[in-house]
Formats: structure tokens, C-alpha cells, sequence
């Protein structure tokens, strides 16, 4: 009868220690995303600032993906940014190389962490994190103490997997699963399927960690799972290129192949020398733990010393397996937001950039082509100018979706606002297509009556559309960069533009009254006066948009009376 009994308990046992071990696995990847989340929200859009700035050479690009990587603890999104922005075309795919590896080193980071077992202390770590949050109301302060409590439960995570592992190394049946995983190809082929089940490295070799911790496993099985665990990461960035440009494409090959190759040296390297797993373990003879963090950061730091010198040519076999280039599609098509496959919310803000820069681009490609057909001939055929229109509507429609997208993810201050700024701009480059249209269709209605304006309204008609242009260019430029200085010289080449078109006005009109032009030509060159005002009207709502700084205001201007004799 007490036998039937203590079996029943043992196997009651056996459930509620799975149990244990699932809460516990969970609460470990739940405080690791959420950990990694509030990091990447305090390094905001930093992050995007540095990878564009300080990865033209190599060896400082490791570094910087290295020192990133171990920043916001994950490997895996560091690598999806890059596969985003090299997609977005923010980053040449050569200069990604550097990133990729640091970042393979820098996510070592956390199994050293993880190393140390501080289970013990967790839930003081994590009662002074909710408190934080609870007591200050700053959000840069309460994300702190969103990470000190991500911190805390992933090492409650640890503990409660820890404490349920424990029975599994005297399980007959446990035992016989690892026999069969002794093989180092099986090993590794575990390793892989375990990491793509959680998608994380980190979070896959912390569980490796806390089963040798245990002695539910050796330290020769736990190295080959290991290299496995890291080949497995490698499918996240794959993942996230799927349907974005043919580098981005790349960029997650050249991970598989880094991986591949690291884990097939070692393979190698170790059948002929296995007294390296020795000397690996010694490292750390007393801490199990210790042994396989310093195992996964001998791993990835070897490897990337192979491989580093070879970056040009891991780039070189991308490209003769991804072949040719994207065609640059015209049309109503996103080039850059990937809608398939939303990112994080410093990549799809960055690949929102890229789309804008389009709109800026075609809205001042119909600008030019608009005002030049007057008085130049026509620099942009018809076809090809409606295309570029229809565009501009199509993206200012699918940028605003994109851009609502955003506001589900987790945003920086700086980030947040930038995406509000995205939002008005993008209806202003779409007003001033309209406009563009508008003055189009006033030319090709003269066209087809084979009328023409005065040899003065030409040159009016020229001296603004110089000044619109300008006032255009310069706007965009200041909404990246933002001064005092350039804002004022907007604001005053406004105030210049309204000032020209009220004497062109009026200047149009005595010629009417004088006869020197006709009252349909007299009317249309009033219209394109209206258009583009409206367009520098536009232009400083750009400059608007970002920031205002102080203006000085000046006198009423006389400007010389615009001449009425016809030159």
C-alpha cells in the first residue's frame, strides 16, 4: 500500500517539477524580452545613430556591435535592426559584417551574468524595481525600474528552473534521452531546434546553463548544444528578411554562414583535439554555470577572429548566392517598410526615413518639372510625372498607416516625437504633388490652345519658382537638422515669397489692363502664383513641423516695384 503511495508521489512529483521548470523557463524569456525591451527603449534611437556613424571600419565595428549587444541584451535584435537597416538601404551591407559579429560576442554577455546565480536575491531586485516604478512618475525613471524588475524575474526564472532540474539528474529516463544526444551532430542538431522553439540565444543557453549547474548534463554534451543554440539564433534575422530587399536578404545569410562555419570548425577542431573541452572547462572547474557562459564566449570570440579577416568575402559568397540587384520598382509600391514583417520601432521608423525621402524626392522631381515646362522644355514626360503623383498619394497613405503602426511599440521620447513630426510632413509633400499638379495641367491647357505668357511673366515666373525651390530644399534639410539660424532664413525667404507673388499679382494685372497679355493667360499665371505660394506656404510648415525657434520679425518690406514693360 506505501508503495503504490510513495510511487504516486513520486509521480506527482515528476509533473509539478515540469511545472516548476515551465513557469520558471517562462518567467526567464518573459523578464529577458522585457529586460532587453527597456534597454533598447533607454538607448532609443542612439542605437540607429551609432551603427550609421561608427561602423566604417571593421574592427570598430565589432566593437560597437559587441558593446551594443551586451547594452540591450540581445543578440537577436541587434541583428534584425542591422537586416532593417541595411534594407531601408541606411546601411551598405559590407559595413554590416562588423556589426553582425560584435553582436554575436556581445550577447555572450548574458550567460556571463546569468553565471553568477544571484536567485537568491531576485525578488529584492525585483520588489525595487516595481517600487520604482510605482514611487516616480518620469518615464525615463520608471523604465529603469522596469528593467531592475525584468532583471529580478529572470533570475526568479533561474531559480524556480533550477530547483525543478534538480530531480532530473537521477531520472533513468532522462538519462537515457542524453545518451542518445551524445553524438556532437545530434548535439548541435538540438541545440538548434531548442533555440528556434524560444528564438534566443541567450535565453536557450541560460537554460543550458542552469541544467549543468544541476549536473543534469555534462560539459562535453552542453558544448555542442551550445554551438547548436547559436546557429538557431541566426533563424530570427532570416526571418525578418523575408520579403525586404535582396541585401537585407544577405545580411541574414551572412549570419547562417558565420554561425555554420564556427560551428564546424570547432566541430571540427575537437574530434581531433578534444583535450580543448578540458582546457575550456578549467576555466571554471568549480562552477558548471561558469563553464559553459565562458565556453559560448570562447566560441563566438575564436570564431570572430577567423572570420573577421574574411568579412569581404563572406560578403562576396552572399552575393553569389543572393544574385543581382532589386529592381526599383515604380509605381505605387513601398520600397523600404517591410509590411509583412513589422520590427522593432527604431527600424520600421527608420525604414519609414527612407520612404520619406522618396516622397521628397518625387514631390521635387513635379516641382521642377511643373514650373520648368513654361519657360524650358519638358523636362519630365507626362506619363512619368502622373506616376510620381500617384505615388506621392499612395505613400502618403501607406507611410501614415506605418507611421500609426508605431505607436504599438515601445518608442523613445525622442523617437515619439520624431514620428509626430513624420506625420505632418508627409501631408505636406503630398499637398505640394497637388500643387505641382495643378500648374501641369495649366501648361498643357495652354499647350493645346497654343497660348503663351509674356516675356516679363516668364522671368516672374522663373524668379519664384527659383525662390520655391530653394525654400523647398532648404526646409527638408532643416527638418533633420534643426538651428535658429536656418530657421530664420526660412522664415524671411517666405516672407519674400509672399511679397513677390503680391507684386507679380499685381504686375499681372496691368498687363491685362494694358492688353500685353490675355485674360486666360492672365488667369492661369494668377492660379500658378496661388500654387506656388501655397508650396512655400508648405515648405515652412515642414520647418514648422520640427521645432520653433524665435523669429525676428522685420518691418514691412518694400520691395521694388515689380516692372511692367514686357522684357
Amino acid at each position: 500500500m506505501f508503495g503504490n503511495e510513495n510511487k504516486f508521489r513520486e509521480k506527482t512529483m515528476t509533473i509539478w517539477n515540469l511545472f516548476n521548470l515551465m513557469g520558471g523557463l517562462a518567467l526567464f524569456i518573459f523578464g529577458m524580452n522585457q529586460m532587453s525591451d527597456g534597454l533598447k527603449l533607454a538607448a532609443g534611437s542612439y542605437l540607429k545613430n551609432i551603427l550609421e556613424t561608427l561602423t566604417k571600419n571593421q574592427f570598430v565595428a565589432v566593437l560597437v556591435g559587441a558593446g551594443l549587444t551586451a547594452l540591450i541584451q540581445s543578440s537577436n535584435a541587434m541583428c534584425v535592426m542591422v537586416v532593417g537597416f541595411v534594407g531601408a538601404g541606411m546601411m551598405q551591407l559590407e559595413r554590416s559584417v562588423g556589426i553582425l559579429m560584435g553582436a554575436k560576442i556581445g550577447t555572450t554577455i548574458t550567460g556571463q551574468l546569468i553565471a553568477f546565480n544571484i536567485s537568491e536575491i531576485a525578488p529584492v531586485i525585483a520588489f525595487a524595481g516595481v517600487a520604482i516604478i510605482m514611487i516616480f512618475k518620469k518615464p525615463t525613471i520608471k523604465n529603469a525600474g522596469n528593467i531592475i524588475t525584468s532583471l529580478g524575474v529572470l533570475f526568479i526564472g533561474l531559480g524556480m528552473m533550477s530547483t525543478a532540474m534538480k530531480p532530473l539528474a537521477g531520472e533513468e529516463w532522462f538519462q537515457e534521452i542524453l545518451t542518445g544526444v551524445s553524438n556532437p551532430i545530434l548535439g548541435v542538431l538540438v541545440g538548434i531546434v531548442f533555440t528556434v522553439i524560444i528564438q534566443s540565444a541567450s535565453a536557450s543557453v541560460g537554460v543550458l546553463q542552469m541544467m549543468a549547474l544541476n549536473s543534469v548534463i555534462g560539459f562535453s554534451q552542453g558544448f555542442y548544444i551550445m554551438m547548436g543554440m547559436n546557429i538557431g539564433a541566426s533563424v530570427a534575422p532570416a526571418l525578418a528578411s523575408i520579403g525586404g530587399r535582396k541585401d537585407a536578404k544577405r545580411v541574414a545569410l551572412i549570419v547562417v554562414i558565420f554561425e555554420s562555419i564556427g560551428m564546424v570548425l570547432f566541430l571540427a577542431i575537437t574530434q581531433v583535439f578534444p583535450q580543448i573541452l578540458d582546457w575550456i572547462a578549467a576555466t571554471s572547474p568549480d562552477n558548471p554555470s561558469r563553464q559553459i557562459a565562458n565556453a559560448n564566449s570562447i566560441f563566438n570570440i575564436v570564431t570572430v577572429l577567423v572570420l573577421l579577416p574574411c568579412s569581404k568575402y563572406l560578403v562576396r559568397l552572399a552575393h553569389f548566392i543572393i544574385r543581382g540587384d532589386d529592381m526599383e520598382e515604380e509605381g505605387d509600391t513601398l520600397l523600404f517598410i517591410d509590411v509583412n514583417n513589422y520590427q522593432t520601432g527604431t527600424v520600421l521608423l527608420g525604414q519609414i526615413d527612407s520612404e520619406v525621402g522618396r516622397m521628397q524626392q518625387l514631390a521635387s522631381t513635379n516641382l521642377e518639372a511643373a514650373t520648368k515646362v513654361f519657360y524650358e522644355k519638358d523636362v519630365l514626360p507626362g506619363d512619368k510625372f502622373a506616376r510620381n503623383e500617384s505615388t506621392l498619394d499612395f505613400l502618403n497613405k501607406e507611410i501614415t498607416n506605418a507611421l500609426t503602426m508605431t505607436n504599438t511599440m515601445n518608442l523613445s521620447v525622442n523617437e515619439a516625437r520624431h514620428a509626430g513630426h513624420l506625420y505632418h510632413i508627409v501631408n505636406d509633400f503630398e499637398r505640394i504633388g497637388d500643387h505641382a499638379e495643378n500648374m501641369r495641367g495649366y501648361a498643357m491647357a495652354m499647350q493645346e490652345n497654343k497660348q503663351k505668357f509674356t516675356g516679363k511673366a516668364l522671368k516672374d515666373l522663373k524668379q519664384l519658382s527659383i525662390s520655391v525651390y530653394n525654400i523647398f530644399d532648404l526646409a527638408c534639410e532643416y527638418f533633420y537638422s534643426p538651428d535658429a539660424e536656418t530657421y530664420q532664413v526660412i522664415y524671411d525667404m517666405e516672407e519674400d515669397i509672399d511679397d513677390m507673388v503680391a507684386k507679380m499679382r499685381n504686375s499681372n494685372i496691368k498687363r491685362i489692363n494694358k492688353s500685353k497679355c490675355g485674360a486666360t493667360e492672365g488667369l492661369y499665371f494668377t492660379e500658378i502664383l496661388v500654387d506656388l505660394e501655397r508650396i512655400g506656404d508648405h515648405s515652412m510648415n515642414i520647418a514648422k513641423s520640427v521645432r520653433k525657434f524665435p523669429v525676428k520679425k522685420r518691418e514691412e518690406v518694400q520691395l521694388p516695384e515689380a516692372e511692367t514693360e514686357e522684357v
